[in-house]
């Protein structure tokens, strides 16, 4: 993984066998950041685990694509959750056939590359756990 902040443009270029949650919150970490939006993330993503919320009593239908797709599409936030980064992100990919699948992205490793653009942001963002479970995007 290289990163770089430049004034409140964090970039991060992630490489083969890169878990690409575990190596977000590194750079955020390492760059210091309060909170971020991910503007842009596009590159190729294998082993990937999507989620479609179906509602508050089943949660999440997850379903895995073990094979390299393209990332056409990344965005999300970084906030707080306790004492640690919470990575929240939805990804757009397309398959090797060409049609297209998308949700919200647990987990998947970089194939090749992944090239991802994040605005830092000076206000924290906090998730706090809802009535319903679910955690809640707060600002301060």
């Amino acid at each position: 993984m290289y990163w770089k902040l430049e004034g409140n443009l964090l970039m991060v270029r992630l490489q083969t066998g890169e878990k690409i949650l575990e190596k977000l919150r590194d750079a955020a970490k390492s760059s210091r950041l309060i909170s971020g939006v991910v503007l842009s993330g596009i590159g190729m993503l294998k082993e990937v685990e999507l989620g479609y919320f179906q509602n508050l009593e089943k949660g999440y239908q997850r379903h895995f694509i073990p094979f390299p797709c393209e990332l056409v599409s990344l965005s999300g936030n970084i906030s707080k959750q306790e004492d640690d980064f919470n990575i929240h992100l939805h990804a757009c990919l397309i398959k090797p056939d060409g049609d297209s699948t998308g949700g919200h992205l647990f987990d998947g490793i970089v194939q090749y590359t992944n090239e991802i653009f994040i605005l830092s942001l000076n206000q924290p963002l906090l998730r706090k756990k809802e009535d319903t479970g679910l955690y809640g995007l707060y600002f301060e």
